[in-house]
């Protein structure tokens, strides 16, 4: 089983909805481009600050909610922009210390007073300051020759991490069915458990996940992520199974996650589905729904 399937059974303990297999993917591929442009510049000094401002704003590329490839361009830009203002700003007043005691204290001030409070950029203004002072230790910029100097070296070394977003394959996809797949073991694992509620953490957490890739897939995932609440609230409920249906209906759930985890389609007529839909027809058409909203995502 390959690392990067949808589904892996050594990785999804520490892994579960894909997303570090995604980031890893993207922060190896902006890492190899950064090494290759620092072999032709030469950096004024270090060029892990320039790195790591690259490969943050390349992470919240994916962290931070963006509809489009053109809006992660821009929020990448935005937060090399922020990170370079701080470095820079604290470096122009790092010979006057009561200044910069003063510029410290009012920066943090009011970038944690507009930024803090919005939870999708709530870890940035902390970055903004320790980068800010970190940098203080060794080779900040402290006139205006070495800023726009360092500000050329933001902009070289950022064109890395856009050439990533633009060019980077979409797994957002991989995400979305990870997800499913988490639900779909979830439901296996409690049916007939007359004290399962949807509201455990695991299908909790596992819906969130999935609806915060919906902006970023087409609409099929929508329709799928409707069908996933709809039998969620249908059949993951105390609702009378016998034994017979509810072996029969862990085995459709589980060629479900096969299916899913294989990227194919699945069709409820194998020999389990026919005696669900024997044994009884309204699970049978409740199952059909959620199939037919997976199946149309691989239409």
């Amino acid at each position: 089983m390959s690392v990067y399937s949808v589904s892996n059974k050594f990785l999804d303990t520490y892994d579960p909805f894909w997303i570090c297999r995604l980031l890893s993917l993207k922060i190896g591929t902006v890492t190899i481009l950064l090494f290759l442009c620092n072999a032709f510049l030469k950096a004024p000094q270090s060029p892990m600050l320039f790195m790591m401002f690259t490969v943050i704003g390349t992470m919240a590329s994916e962290l931070i909610p963006a509809s489009s490839k053109l809006k992660k361009l821009v929020t990448f830009f935005t937060l090399i922009a922020l990170f370079a203002a701080s470095t820079l700003l604290f470096g122009l007043f790092s010979y006057f210390r009561v200044g910069l005691l003063v510029l410290v204290i009012a920066f943090s001030y009011l970038v944690l007073r507009f930024m803090a409070a919005n939870p999708k950029v709530a870890a940035v203004p902390t970055l903004m300051i320790t980068w800010g002072i970190v940098q203080l230790g060794g080779g900040a910029a402290t006139d205006f020759t070495a800023v726009a100097n360092n500000c050329l070296y933001f902009l070289e070394f950022s064109l890395m991490g856009a050439i990533t977003i633009l060019c980077f394959p979409d797994f957002n996809a991989n995400v979305f069915k990870s997800g499913f797949i988490r639900i779909l073991e979830a439901d296996v694992k409690n049916i007939g458990n007359p004290q399962f509620k949807n509201s455990d953490a695991s299908v909790l957490s596992a819906l969130y996940v999935i609806h915060s890739k919906l902006p970023f897939l087409p609409d099929q995932f929508t329709k799928l992520y409707e069908a996933i609440i709809q039998f969620q609230n249908a059949f993951m409920r105390p609702h009378g199974l016998s034994a017979e249906e509810q072996l029969l209906s862990k085995s459709v759930l589980s060629e479900l996650i096969l299916a899913v985890n294989n990227d194919d389609l699945y069709a409820l007529d194998g020999d389990n589905p026919t005696k669900i839909r024997a044994c009884n027809s309204v699970v049978y058409d409740i199952f059909s729904d959620l199939v037919s909203g997976y199946n149309q995502c691989k239409a």
